[in-house]
């Protein structure tokens, strides 16, 4: 929320609220129109309600045809391997393509002082470097401090703009609700085969239990 804050100039999403629904909001920022829309949080140590997740899916929806960016707003601190599955289970809500359209943003760096972001990157390891490999290291530091006209939004702008162009537009839900099915299929086709893989054939002395130890059913 406080990130949507610092992208549009002003307060417009209320960090007191309770975060069960996504906000959009949409204004001129450096001449651009841009609409944000501020999505469920969700805690690393609490188990997400599937209310929040679907609100946070149904966020997609109201950017169309579709988000040209994902922003996944990391605070700087300790990143464990619990921070990084969590994320993971939230982000493949959007399917594996949605990282092609992702950038970390990461907020409070200013707590690091002397210490570079690049350097808090390395210290955190393998856990925080996953995230980063998922969107091709595509991250940015925001002082949330910070309001109104600033050169660090026009510099995310511009960001966001450059992934654009790389990857060839915006996220588009269809084609992952495709990709989901496909998969579905091939589960659907391997299982099957393995179901018929494990029945006896016929005059065979080879009994169910028997054929079910050499290809077990999943």
């Amino acid at each position: 929320s406080l990130t949507g804050n610092t992208i549009i100039g002003r307060e417009e999403f209320r960090l007191e609220r309770a975060a069960e629904f996504c906000v959009k909001r949409q204004t001129e920022v450096l001449e651009r129109q841009v609409t944000v829309v501020d999505t469920p949080g969700w805690f690393s140590a609490q188990d997400t309600p599937p209310s929040y997740k679907q609100e946070i899916v149904r966020g997609a929806s109201l950017c169309a045809p579709g988000p040209h960016a994902f922003l996944l707003v990391i605070p700087v601190g300790m990143f464990t391997e619990v921070d990084r599955a969590r994320i993971e289970e939230h982000v493949s809500l959007f399917g594996e393509r949605v990282w092609k359209h992702t950038i970390v943003v990461f907020s409070w760096a200013e707590v690091l002082r002397s210490i570079s972001i690049e350097r808090y990157i390395r210290r955190e390891g393998k856990e925080l470097q996953w995230v980063l490999e998922k969107c091709k290291r595509r991250y940015f530091v925001i002082n949330n401090c910070i309001f109104g006209e600033h050169p660090q939004v026009g510099r995310l702008l511009e960001k966001v703009e450059k992934m654009v162009a790389e990857e060839g537009g915006y996220y588009n839900a269809d084609e992952v609700e495709q990709e989901k099915k496909a998969q579905d299929d091939n589960q659907n086709q391997a299982r099957e085969g393995r179901e018929l893989g494990a029945r006896p054939k016929q005059n065979s002395g080879l009994s169910l239990s028997k054929a079910m130890e050499v290809d077990p059913l999943s």
